[in-house]
């Protein structure tokens, strides 16, 4: 149950925050190795300069592109991370001897979570960012694949490299999700105890828990976008003859060729709608996750409904 309600609460949160990311996506694919031209057509400038394109272009609809692949992937890799982070968690291996949370344990534990977790998803992401990136005409950024869905991207990635192409560029997605996940999940257990300890907000578990979520939303946002923007380069990619990615080798080639063509800014492309999406995502998310586990805890703790 607790892989279930881990991702569950993520999808819930997924539906909200999706269009944000499919213009973070587009961001930090503009201007990829300074392809754009300065002073060229710069479609995505900001996040409403991002949405009008997006409208314009592909219509309202177009704010949702990859949202079966990225409820999949959210499903999946919260399930398995927030599932066994739970597990973890009862088993007191995050609390140190005086049964006290352990910072340094909740980031390694977290992130160990993270990477499982992103590691099963990988191939859904690499669906999702390949058709988050689709469109046409001048605001078309990045590789363009042409996929009529998610069946049919997952066939043509297969065909193309194979059952281990799907798998090509998880290094990004899982040290990626490994960075964000240890500061999502330390920041949010060490001010919720904060708020309990001090009575903030009288235990109420929706206050408590938005609260230390806008928190660990803009850490995790901080210590993550790098990672981000290059697993999202790595995933969007196309591929040569053997299924292997023509513009990046792994993640160290990505980073440097990313830094030497578009300086320390361009690791951080993305930030703002990054922003935007993390922020609600993790609220909604964890928020989601408390409550689920505070609706059900009678259920859980008890076979038969209670009266």
């Amino acid at each position: 149950m607790d892989f279930m309600l881990g991702g569950a609460a993520a999808c819930a949160a997924c539906l909200f925050t999706n269009p944000f990311d499919v213009i973070k996506t587009r961001q930090q694919l503009q201007g990829e190795l300074s392809k754009a031209k300065p002073g060229g057509p710069n479609p995505y400038k900001s996040v409403f300069t991002s949405i009008r394109t997006i409208v314009k272009s592909e219509g309202i609809r177009g704010l949702q592109k990859g949202l079966p692949s990225a409820m999949l992937f959210q499903f999946i890799m919260n399930a398995t991370r927030l599932g066994i982070y739970e597990h973890m968690e009862k088993m007191g291996w995050t609390k140190d001897r005086g049964e006290h949370h352990s910072p340094f344990r909740i980031v390694v534990m977290g992130g160990m979570c993270g990477m499982i977790g992103s590691g099963i998803g990988a191939p859904f992401y690499l669906v999702k960012t390949q058709i988050q990136a689709m469109s046409k005409g001048d605001s078309a950024v990045g590789t363009q694949h042409s996929h009529r869905g998610t069946m049919d991207a997952f066939r043509t990635i297969i065909r193309e490299g194979g059952l281990k192409g799907l798998w090509r560029g998880a290094s990004g997605i899982m040290c990626r999700t490994a960075v964000g996940s240890a500061s999502q999940l330390a920041t949010f257990i060490e001010i919720k105890d904060f708020c309990h300890k001090y009575e903030v907000f009288q235990n109420s578990v929706f206050l408590t828990s938005s609260c230390a979520s806008v928190v660990s939303g803009c850490c995790m946002v901080l210590s993550m976008t790098p990672l981000d923007v290059i697993s999202t380069r790595l995933f969007n990619q196309a591929v040569d003859e053997k299924g292997r990615g023509v513009l990046y080798k792994n993640i160290f080639d990505c980073l440097i060729k990313t830094f030497k063509a578009e300086g320390f800014t361009g690791l951080y492309k993305g930030t703002m709608p990054n922003f935007y999406r993390a922020g609600p995502h993790t609220i909604l998310h964890l928020t989601f996750w408390d409550l689920f586990k505070e609706w059900l805890s009678p259920y859980l703790s008890n076979p038969s409904p209670p009266n």
